[in-house]
C-alpha cells in the first residue's frame, strides 16, 4: 500500500481527497506548508505528495522547494491540487518540480488514475535506482578484487622471479645470459643455473604445463626439487629420473613438465645434457651457422615413473655458445597466427653469429619481436645462453719428499705468474700448498714408504683452483684445530681457512682430496 501526504489549509478537501484515496493507500495530512515541513523531518519519506498551492504564511510552490531541499524527501514526487487552473500556474508549477498538476474540482476517478500512476512511476524508479545502485556496488566490489587479485598476482610473480637467479652470471670458467617474459602476469617457465661445485655448473630451462597459478605453484615444486636434488647427481640421466620420480608422486591433477637440463664440467668445456620432452637446444658456433641440437630424449616429467632420460656428452669448442629455450620461442604467433619457428629463429642466430650470451639473446628477441609486431604472447617466452671458457689445467706428481717442494714451488709462481695472477694470490697459495704438502709428507706416510702426490691446478686472474690428491692415510685438515709446531695440522691450518675463499676435503678410492680456491680480492674493497 502506498503512502501519500496530502497537504491543504481546507479541512473540506482534506476530507475529500483522503475519502478519494483511502481505500488503496496510506494517508497522511497537513493543513499547513509548516506542518508538512515538520512532518517531512520526522517521519519516512512518502510515496506521493499532493500540494495545495494556495495557503497561508507558505503557498504551495514554496512548501515545494523547501521539500526538494531535504535530501530523504528530494525525490518524492509531488501533484498540485488547486482551484488555479490558468497555464502559467501549471507552468510555475512544473517548474518548481512538480510531476502533474490536478485542478479543482477534480473528479475522483480520474484523480485515483493520475496518483495510481505516479506511484507505480515512483516505485519504477526506486527499483531502477536501487538497481543502479547495487549494480555500481558490484561493479566497485569486482575492481577492487581485480585490484586485488593483480596486486597479489604482481607479487607472486616477484616472489617466482625471486627463486630464479640472475639474468646475468660471468665467472672465472664461464657466461651465463637468460631471459623469462611470461605470457600473462605468472607462468609456469623458467630457467635455472647454480654452481655444483668449483668446476660444476648446472643449467636448467623448463615448461609447465598449462598457464597461470596452477603452472605457478607446480614451477616452485619443480625449482625446489631440482636444488635439493642436484647436489648429489652426477649425471643429468640420473638427475631427470630422480626428479621424475618424485613429481610423479601424488600428482592426481597430471600436470607435467619438460624440461632441458644440462651438467657442465668448466674445466673441459663439456656439456652432459638430457631431455625430457623439451625443445632441443641450440648449438652458436662463430663464423658458422647456428644449428639445432636434435638428440633423443625422454617424455615430459611427472607422467610415466620408470622413464628414462639419455644423456648426451656436448663438447664446446672455444667461442661456441649453447642455447636452452622454451617452446614459447618458436611457436611465438603473428596477427596472421604464423608461428616463428626454428628456421627464422637460426637464421636471426647466423647473420652474423653472436660471439656472446648477451647478443645471442638480443638478436633472438629482436627477430621474435619484428615478427609478431607487438601480438598478444600465446605462451611464456624463456632464453638461456651458456659460453664456457675453459681454464688451462696444470698437472704435477711430486715424489713425498721435503726437499722437492722447493721445486714445486717455484713452477707454482712460475704458472700463476704466467696465469695473471696477483703477487698477493701467490703469496696466499704458496703458504697454503706448503702447509698441506708438508703435512702429508711428513705424517702421511709409514717411514721409507715412498710415493707420488698429484697437484692439479686451474688458474686464470679471477681465481685459482688447486686440487691435491695423496693416497697416504686418511686425514681431513679441515677438522683440525691450531695445535703446537710438532703435530699434524699445528697452527697452519686455521691459516689456510683465513686465506682462501673454499677450503675442501673428501677420501675418495682410498685417496685423500684437498682443493682450495683462492678468489681474486677487490682492491677497492680491501
Amino acid at each position: 500500500m502506498a503512502r501519500l501526504l496530502i497537504v491543504d489549509d481546507t479541512p473540506e478537501n482534506l476530507v475529500l481527497l483522503s475519502a478519494t484515496l483511502e481505500d488503496s493507500h496510506e494517508i497522511t495530512v497537513a493543513t499547513s506548508g509548516r506542518e508538512a515541513l515538520l512532518a517531512a523531518r520526522q517521519m519516512a519519506p512518502v510515496d506521493l505528495i499532493l500540494l495545495d498551492v494556495s495557503m497561508p504564511e507558505m503557498d504551495g510552490y514554496e512548501v515545494c522547494a523547501a521539500l526538494k531541499e531535504i535530501p530523504t524527501w528530494s525525490k518524492v514526487p509531488v501533484i498540485f491540487v488547486t482551484g488555479l487552473n490558468s497555464s502559467q500556474e501549471e507552468e510555475r508549477g512544473l517548474r518548481a518540480g512538480a510531476v502533474d498538476y490536478i485542478t479543482k474540482p477534480f473528479h475522483p476517478e480520474l484523480l485515483r488514475a493520475r496518483v495510481s500512476n505516479h506511484v507505480e512511476l515512483k516505485r519504477h524508479r526506486d527499483h531502477l535506482e536501487s538497481e543502479v545502485q547495487r549494480r555500481t556496488e558490484e561493479l566497485v566490489q569486482a575492481t577492487l578484487a581485480r585490484r586485488k587479485l593483480q596486486s597479489d598476482l604482481n607479487l607472486a610473480l616477484k616472489l617466482q622471479l625471486s627463486l630464479l637467479p640472475p639474468d646475468h652470471y660471468q665467472q672465472p670458467g664461464c657466461t651465463i645470459a637468460t631471459v623469462l617474459r611470461p605470457a600473462r602476469t605468472i607462468g609456469g617457465d623458467f630457467y635455472d643455473y647454480m654452481r655444483l661445485g668449483p668446476d660444476r655448473l648446472l643449467l636448467a630451462v623448463g615448461d609447465v604445463s598449462d598457464k597461470g597459478v596452477a603452472a605457478a605453484l607446480f614451477m616452485v615444486r619443480v625449482v625446489t626439487l631440482l636444488h635439493w636434488l642436484a647436489p648429489s647427481c652426477t649425471d643429468p640421466s640420473q638427475l631427470l629420473s630422480q626428479l621424475n620420480m618424485a613429481l610423479c608422486h601424488d600428482n592426481e591433477a597430471c600436470m607435467f613438465v619438460t624440461l632441458g637440463l644440462g651438467l657442465a664440467d668448466l674445466t673441459r668445456g663439456q656439456v652432459h645434457y638430457a631431455s625430457a620432452g623439451h625443445e632441443p637446444p641450440v648449438l652458436l658456433t662463430p663464423s658458422k651457422p647456428a644449428q639445432t641440437l636434435v638428440l633423443a630424449g625422454g617424455p615430459a616429467l611427472g607422467l610415466f615413473r620408470e622413464a628414462q632420460f639419455p644423456s648426451h656428452c656436448l663438447q664446446l669448442q672455444a667461442g661456441q655458445s649453447l642455447m636452452l629455450l622454451s617452446d614459447g620461442v618458436a611457436e611465438a604467433n603473428n596477427h596472421q597466427a604464423e608461428e616463428f619457428g626454428y628456421p627464422r629463429l637460426l637464421a636471426a642466430l647466423s647473420k652474423p653469429t653472436p660471439d656472446d650470451p648477451a647478443s645471442a639473446l638480443r638478436a633472438c628477441l629482436q627477430a621474435v619481436e619484428e615478427f609478431t609486431a607487438q601480438a598478444e604472447p600465446s605462451d611464456d617466452l624463456t632464453l638461456l645462453v651458456f659460453q664456457p671458457d675453459p681454464v688451462q689445467e696444470h698437472h704435477w706428481q711430486i715424489p713425498n719428499r721435503l726437499p722437492e717442494l722447493r721445486g714445486f714451488q717455484e713452477r707454482l709462481r712460475q704458472t700463476l705468474g704466467e696465469a695473471g695472477c696477483s703477487q698477493e694470490a701467490i703469496h696466499d697459495l704458496e703458504l697454503a700448498t706448503e702447509e698441506l704438502l708438508a703435512n702429508t709428507i711428513s705424517y702421511g706416510y709409514e717411514e721409507g714408504q715412498q710415493a707420488l702426490i698429484d697437484v692439479s691446478i686451474w688458474a686464470d686472474p679471477q681465481q685459482v683452483k688447486i686440487l691435491l690428491s695423496d693416497t697416504g692415510k686418511e686425514f681431513d685438515p679441515l677438522q683440525a684445530d691450531e695445535r703446537p709446531d710438532d703435530k699434524v695440522g699445528g697452527w697452519g691450518i686455521p691459516l689456510i681457512h683465513h686465506l682462501m675463499d673454499e677450503f675442501h676435503y673428501q677420501r675418495v678410492n682410498n685417496s685423500n682430496q684437498v682443493s682450495l680456491l683462492r678468489r681474486e680480492r677487490d682492491s677497492s674493497q680491501l
